[in-house]
């Protein structure tokens, strides 16, 4: 692991130093994360890729039924044509100022569909969300490689390999989303989310029995070769032609500007200057290699692929941290399986997403939690890069349940370091306000619908309910459970403030079930590490005597 940090870390000097001389060889300027959709200004101009005009695309779309029949409803309507460079008109019509309909015309004048209600605004859920994602092969395989090792375990109840598999059940409510079942997909991610909200308390508020020996039926070469090709497999799915969405762009766009001394928090109609500077700042080395390019984004691709092999070789190591030997290996090996078999974690590099960047520090998270400056650090750099991850401080500072004073302080210090030096070196000319503004203030108010809070404003009160049981619950597991706790139940407890946060967000993707899903995998197949470190003057040589086996714990050296 240090070799592969230092090799990373030479891998970044190297980039930055040639930075200047890279960065300029862009092939064009960058883009919006905003969608190509602009409003057409002359009805009876031919745009670039149409064979029709805006005018006789109103005129196709008055021959459609529904449309018609909307019209009869509701009427006077006024009518507006967006373009969709290349693609296709959306004309939309408005009653009382409202959007009521939005009547899709291709290039050539061919009727597509009519959306209503939220899916007017939702381009991303009008269905067939996923591209290479949504191939039956490609879900298929992947959720029979995350099974397999679960219906292979040996003494773990039925129980706990639900707790893991009860992670493939957002299937449904992705499936649903992507056939365009907006209010039903909405409402079906919330049962999985509140399961295992209540079951990572459980765990996390009481240590789990010794159960001996984990076992799985799967060789270990097996576990090694299974593994190589489900990496292999999502490589390949990354650098698919098609798949990377806004998110990816802004990243990369990010870098960009830090790589040209231009502030990262600008005016843009796609807000794409959300995340904290070191979201940004992380793709800096891969946008120096691989500039430019903006319909393919290599940067972005190189990004997610480097986030998730770290992530997994994290889990190896909290494997071989939490049990000696060949146990340990094969331990972790088994999370490493287990997270790159997951659709959900698949479905986060098909679209490159920087979502893989939060799993990772979940991870090193885990494995610093013998040390109070780094895993300080640690969270100080997720709420840097995300924000989300602050609500873990208090959990992170009390550790493993026996920290002092002192240690505390340490984790505070190391939090205040990391957030302080990197929102100094990337404060906007309007100092906190305007970043306030550009991100956190931007994310609480802005229009959604991939919510019930955001479809069903009338449900506020409920939201702010939730959101204060997220708050407390940040605050109660710095104080429960007392005493020392196991790798196992911190993990658990992490997965539980993580989703509570989710709870009552305005908007909720799948794509944030990596945010938790490392936590998850350590908090039930973790479970027999000890509660607390050995002391360093503890005769190991008598502890080999009696034949019992010394521990190697999380985080220890």
């Amino acid at each position: 692991m240090r070799r592969t940090f230092l090799l990373l870390f030479s891998l970044v000097v190297v980039a930055c130093a040639a930075a200047p001389a890279t960065a300029s060889a862009a092939a064009s300027p960058p883009p919006d994360v905003e969608a190509p959709l602009f409003l057409a200004t002359n009805y009876h101009t031919i745009p670039v890729g149409f064979a029709i005009d805006p005018a006789r695309a109103i005129a196709i779309a008055k021959t459609s039924a529904k449309l018609q029949a909307i019209h009869r409803r509701d009427h006077p309507l006024r009518i507006e044509v967006l373009v969709w460079v290349r693609n296709h008109y959306e004309v939309y019509l408005y009653f009382h100022g409202k959007a009521i309909a939005d009547q899709l015309i291709g290039p050539a004048g061919q009727v597509g569909p009519l959306y209503t209600g939220p899916l007017i605004s939702g381009l991303y859920a009008r269905g067939k969300y996923g591209g290479v994602f949504d191939s039956p092969w490609v879900l298929g395989a992947f959720t029979a490689m995350f099974l397999a090792p679960l219906l292979l375990l040996r003494r773990r109840s039925w129980l706990d390999r639900f707790d893991i598999a009860v992670v493939l059940s957002f299937g449904i409510s992705y499936w649903l989303f992507d056939t365009a079942h907006l209010e039903a997909g909405v409402w079906a991610f919330y049962p999985p989310l509140l399961y295992l909200l209540v079951r990572m308390l459980m765990r996390g508020m009481r240590p789990r029995p010794v159960r001996g020996r984990l076992e799985c039926r799967l060789p270990t070469a097996v576990l090694c070769l299974g593994l190589a090709a489900l990496v292999a497999a999502r490589i390949v799915l990354a650098l698919h032609p098609a798949g990377v969405i806004d998110v990816a762009t802004a990243s990369a766009l990010g870098a960009f500007k830090i790589l040209h001394g231009q502030s990262i928090y600008y005016t843009s109609i796609g807000h794409g200057d959300t995340y904290g500077p070191l979201a940004y700042l992380a793709y800096v080395p891969f946008e120096a290699i691989w500039p430019g390019s903006w319909n393919y984004l290599p940067a972005a691709r190189a990004a997610t692929i480097t986030f998730d092999l770290l992530t997994i070789a994290g889990l190896i190591a909290v494997g071989t941290r939490l049990r000696a030997g060949r146990e340990g290996r094969r331990l972790g090996l088994l999370l490493a399986w287990l997270w790159a078999a997951c659709p959900f974690s698949l479905l986060g590099m098909v679209k490159s997403t920087n979502d893989g960047l939060v799993a990772l520090i979940a991870v090193l998270i885990m494995l610093a939690l013998n040390s109070p400056i780094k895993r300080g650090v640690l969270v100080g750099v997720g709420a840097a890069s995300k924000f989300f991850p602050a609500i873990l401080l208090p959990l992170v500072a009390v550790g493993r349940g026996d920290a002092s004073q002192s240690t505390v302080r340490k984790v505070l210090a190391g939090f205040v370091i990391a957030v302080g030096v990197s929102v100094a070196l990337f404060l906007p000319p309007g100092g906190l306000e305007e970043m306030w503004s550009h991100t956190i203030g931007f994310q609480l108010t802005r229009p959604d619908i991939f919510s019930i809070w955001a479809l069903h404003p009338a449900l506020s009160p409920m939201k702010l309910a939730v959101e204060a049981f997220a708050v407390m619950l940040a605050l109660v597991v710095a104080f429960r459970p007392r005493g020392a706790r196991t790798p196992a139940q911190v993990a658990a407890l992490a997965a539980a403030v993580t989703i509570a946060v989710q709870l009552p967000a305005l908007h909720w993707f799948y794509l944030y079930i990596v945010w938790f899903l490392p936590l998850l995998l350590i908090a039930v197949l973790g479970v027999d590490a000890p509660a607390v470190p050995a002391p360093e003057s503890r005769d190991r040589s008598a502890e080999a005597q009696a034949g019992e086996p010394a521990s190697v714990l999380a985080g220890t050296a």
